[in-house]
């Protein structure tokens, strides 16, 4: 019998669908039996909060845990905030350093965000479109970060056909340890704060609920997964996920709702064990 007492997942490629929907009607069966088992439930992904709660806008009442912006942030779901950590000024002029020194310039846009505000440079005002920007409460442009007044907590960037290798080994030189780069899961890359990933914040919601990482099952399917993936007792990767290692299969992909119907195989396995 598994002694699963969280389970977090990630959103884009694993349980939303790539429409970015998600069976709704499941969910509540989901969510219902795991609050029978005093299961909690979170969402671990590397988005801002704004964008989950237009996401499951019917689900902002559910008792669910994030964990956001690949870990710099983690709340409960009363609201409160148990752990947060924003890019400080200094290494955020540095990183604005790195990318005005940087080729090829992010053609598809770059967002210095909070959890409802996108901080856009003047420079990439044209690639700032409605589409793009329509999870964000408040877009403000700037010239230079200086002007930014808000604590920062990650800084997406994102290109056509580009070798994200190459800004990790322009990043790592630049600014050494001082950040994290990371994939975001929806085909950009972040910069976090050093120290900061999905794991981190996953042990900050375990320790905050008195349980440990063993107890806790994940679901996932990109680079900024892994420290999540290989850090839980439970660790399940997507069909369609270019990972590999010692992980769980999940019983259907991403748009048959495989991480809600794992979730309940999993349920009925330990309701007969």
């Amino acid at each position: 019998m598994t002694n699963i007492q969280l389970i977090a997942t990630d959103l884009d490629g694993t349980f939303l669908s790539d429409d970015k929907t998600f069976d709704k009607a499941l969910f509540k069966v989901v969510l219902e039996r795991l609050k029978a088992k005093n299961i909690g439930f979170v969402i671990a992904t590397g988005v801002h909060q704004e964008r989950i709660e237009m996401l499951l806008a019917d689900f902002l009442h559910a008792g669910l845990f994030y964990v956001t912006n690949n870990g710099a942030r983690v709340s409960a779901p009363n609201g409160e905030v148990l752990y947060n950590q924003a890019i400080p000024w200094s290494v955020l002029a540095q990183i604005q350093t790195l990318i005005t020194a940087f080729e090829p310039k992010p053609d598809q846009g770059l967002v210095y965000s909070t959890d409802d505000t996108a901080y856009i440079p003047r420079s990439f005002s044209h690639l700032a479109t409605d589409d793009r920007l329509k999870y964000f409460k408040k877009v403000i442009l700037f010239d230079d970060v200086s002007e930014i007044v808000t604590p920062i907590f990650k800084v997406t960037m994102n290109w056509i056909d580009f070798d994200e290798n190459k800004l990790y080994a322009a990043a790592k030189q630049a600014l050494d340890h001082q950040v994290h780069v990371t994939e975001t899961g929806t085909g950009a890359i972040d910069i976090v704060p050093a120290g900061v990933n999905k794991a981190v914040g996953l042990k900050v919601l375990a320790d905050n609920l008195g349980i440990q990482l063993s107890q806790v099952a994940a679901f996932g399917d990109g680079g900024n997964d892994i420290e999540m993936l290989t850090q839980v007792g439970y660790p399940y990767i997507m069909p369609n996920t270019k990972l590999s290692g010692d992980f769980l299969p999940v019983v259907a992909d991403n748009n048959h709702a495989g991480v809600l119907r794992t979730i309940l195989t999993i349920l009925d396995k330990s309701s007969v064990s």
